[in-house]
């Protein structure tokens, strides 16, 4: 599988217009360039500052790792199940609906023993379970210096300072 080609680099790079501290403001005004005919192939948002949030959900025992392998391997089996049901020739006594349970069943089963194995097997080192995002301090909106001017002043903001390349003072 061949991924597409990056956008081509700019002679001159380009620069920081404006900086917002939700996502949702730097996609609002990207669009609203977008809506009024902006050439938007010259403006990128930048997430500055990453950072990964992980919020712990609760306690994890062999029970509950049991529990949730279990929903999945459900999901799953049932999922090869209805596969199966839909592109193999059943047997005369067998319905669809009893090889999708059957799957559902099997697989709720099996990933459930794995599961509770596999937390046993971490001898309490995590505990917990969590669920994680990605998120930035800030979103930028840099655009390309020779639209620089109108994306501003489409925008009604004043464009960002040029800041000064960081230089390694190390070496």
């Amino acid at each position: 599988m061949d991924l597409p080609d990056p956008p081509p680099k700019a002679a001159v790079p380009p620069r920081k217009l404006v900086e917002y501290e939700r996502y949702e403001a730097a996609q609002a005004a990207v669009d609203r360039l977008s809506d009024d005919g902006f050439p938007v192939e010259h403006v990128s948002i930048v997430w500055s500052r990453l950072r990964q949030i992980e919020y712990v959900t609760g306690r994890r025992t062999i029970l509950t790792a049991a529990g949730q392998g279990a929903l999945s391997g459900l999901w799953f089996g049932g999922f090869i199940g209805l596969l199966l049901s839909l592109f193999v020739e059943l047997e005369e006594d067998t319905t669809a609906f009893g090889l999708i349970v059957s799957y559902a069943l099997t697989g709720a089963v099996v990933v459930a023993i794995f599961s509770a194995v596999r937390h046993f097997l971490q001898r309490g080192q995590r505990d917990f379970s969590t669920t994680g995002k990605l998120d930035a301090e800030a979103y930028e909106i840099w655009v390309e210096p020779a639209h620089l001017d109108r994306a501003a002043a489409m925008l009604g903001v004043t464009p960002l300072p040029v800041e000064p390349p960081v230089t390694d003072e190390s070496g």
